[in-house]
């Protein structure tokens, strides 16, 4: 949306040129009137202004004096003069100053109209679709290190992803890895205390050894490593040279080699970063390589472990062992993963992944682990409960209790079915809150207008009573009422007008000012335009029945 400000010190042609362009929805316009350029000034300071129409000869401040302060304010600005008089020097001058047009007086609507989308063609060239998308590409390829690893930290962290899509995001990002094959996951640790050193200083060694790695991996695998945290790098790493036609025996051959290929590096690494920036490294490699949509688990395992046994000590070497079953390690590895997935897809307002994700969870396992993950899904949906629906009084919504200690006299399935009601009721909450929460922002828009219908009435001065932009404000009231805030107002005025004129003997310029026209003129084109007749021939056709 383009705001577009119409300047002239006669009423009758802002009010004519007001009409005619708010007429052209086409052009998705919010268009302001102003009758000098004093209140031109009180605009431009007080929102963004991308079009002005204005008359070039006007008493206090002429149009090229105006068209100085817009380039001042808004430099994008594109200014249209209008003139009575056909004066070349006039026009000269105005287009050295950057205006769009020059147009006369006399040259009808449509002039002015094509005049005003050249400028909105000239505004949309400055934004040009192709040279946004070169721009940024320039800065992905800048920052593609950045978008890259945080891509992958999403996956670290639980993020589902499709094959389709990951396919397609690794393509956009220029990952070098092979979203179809399984990956290496490597976790590191620095043993030294970094706290007093500063979060550049921290970051700075960081990066040291992950060049330090790259120098050494990227002779015979392909990889990525992904800072975690202050302490912590993760590596995924592909053999090179792999193909989806590959056969399996070869493909196992590769990896076979990858593997210990990754195994000597790090001693080298380790040995490296020891030597040039000391510090001492310890390193846990997978024993196996896990496909993307596992890569979650295994990170969450890689850092247990290291936690546990041998893996708490200093400068290690080791390769994970861990066996699958029920133990402790693997219930934390679950519940860690699991959890942090079900609570971001909470979060993030994510209803679909969220169920697929708990069916998984509620069908995996024997019976003990089914339980086990019912209560860690139960867990986090109390907490969402708690901090959202409880606090805006619908606590009543769920059986808190049912929810915690489910009744060993019905079935699991019951407990399981009512567990899904509940997901279900956190996304309908939602969605419920936004509704409310927009009928409510448009109630209170409808509020301002019709308090305010004999006053001059714009889509800015709305927004900002309000507490909104002006184009999502835009957006979202003709979303929800099927017309624009101009048309609704005008709907509004005419409405009241047509009370006025039946039950009333007001004079029709008092009912002109009443109603928001700023003049009869105006008042009687419009309500002719909506009606049919002039207010007179309504007034005298509601008195007659």
């Amino acid at each position: 949306m383009n705001r577009l400000l119409i300047v002239d010190n006669e009423d009758y042609v802002v009010e004519g040129l007001v009409d005619v362009m708010r007429r052209l929805s086409y052009l998705d316009l919010e268009v302001i009137g102003a009758y000098s350029a004093k209140e031109a000034l009180e605009w431009l300071k007080r929102t963004k202004i991308d079009i002005v129409i204005s008359d070039i000869r006007m008493p206090g401040m002429d149009g090229l004096t105006l068209q100085r302060e817009i380039v001042r304010y808004w430099p994008r600005c594109k200014v249209i003069f209008l003139s009575g008089f056909n004066e070349f020097d006039y026009a000269q001058t105005a287009i050295r100053g950057g205006a769009v047009d020059y147009v006369l007086k006399t040259d009808g609507d449509e002039r002015l109209v094509a005049a005003v989308e050249k400028a909105i063609e000239r505004l949309r060239d400055e934004i040009e679709f192709d040279q946004l998308i070169v721009k940024s590409k320039n800065q992905m390829r800048l920052a593609s290190e950045a978008l890259q690893q945080d891509f992958v930290r999403q996956m670290l962290h639980g993020e589902r992803i499709e094959r389709d899509e990951l396919e397609r995001q690794f393509a956009n990002l220029g990952i070098p890895l092979r979203p179809w094959a399984p990956v290496l996951a490597v976790v590191g640790r620095v043993d030294d205390g970094m706290d007093h050193l500063s979060y550049y200083e921290r970051y700075l060694l960081l990066y040291s050894i992950r060049n330090i790695a790259g120098e050494y991996l990227d002779t015979a695998v392909s990889q990525m490593s992904v800072p975690t945290d202050r302490f912590h790098i993760v590596w995924v790493a592909q053999p090179k040279g792999l193909h989806p036609d590959s056969s399996p025996r070869m493909r196992d051959d590769m990896w076979r080699i990858a593997a210990s290929f990754v195994q000597g590096a790090f001693e080298l690494i380790q040995s490296a970063c020891k030597d040039l920036i000391k510090l001492e490294l310890s390193v846990l490699i997978a024993d196996s390589p896990v496909d993307w949509d596992g890569l979650s688990r295994k990170f969450v395992s890689l850092k247990a472990n290291m936690l546990r046994g041998l893996g708490s000590g200093r400068g290690l070497l080791m390769v994970d062992q861990t066996m699958s079953g029920d133990g402790i390690a693997g219930l934390f590895r679950d519940s860690a993963a699991w959890i942090g997935s079900l609570a971001s897809m909470l979060e993030n307002s994510r209803r679909e992944p969220f169920l697929v994700l708990l069916n998984e969870m509620l069908e995996q396992g024997d019976a003990e682990s089914q339980e086990k993950h019912y209560f860690m899904a139960a867990s986090v949906l109390l907490s969402f409960h708690t901090k959202e629906m409880r606090l805006d009084g619908t606590g009543e919504r769920w059986d808190v209790a049912r929810l915690i200690h489910p009744d060993p006299a019905h079935s699991p399935e019951e407990a399981i079915t009512y567990l899904r009601r509940c997901g279900e009721s956190v996304f309908d909450f939602r969605e419920r809150s936004r509704g409310e929460s927009e009928n409510e922002l448009m109630t209170k828009v409808k509020k301002y207008i019709a308090d305010h219908l004999s006053d001059e009435l714009s889509l800015t001065g709305i927004a900002e009573d309000v507490g909104h932009n002006s184009s999502y404000l835009s957006r979202l009231f003709k979303q929800k009422n099927g017309i624009g805030v101009a048309e609704y107002i005008t709907e509004c005025r005419i409405r009241l007008a047509k009370e006025l004129l039946a039950d009333s003997d007001r004079r029709i310029q008092e009912i002109a000012s009443l109603t928001g026209f700023a003049s009869v003129q105006y008042f009687y084109r419009v309500f002719k335009k909506a009606t049919g007749m002039t207010p007179h021939e309504w007034r005298e056709r509601s008195c007659s029945r």
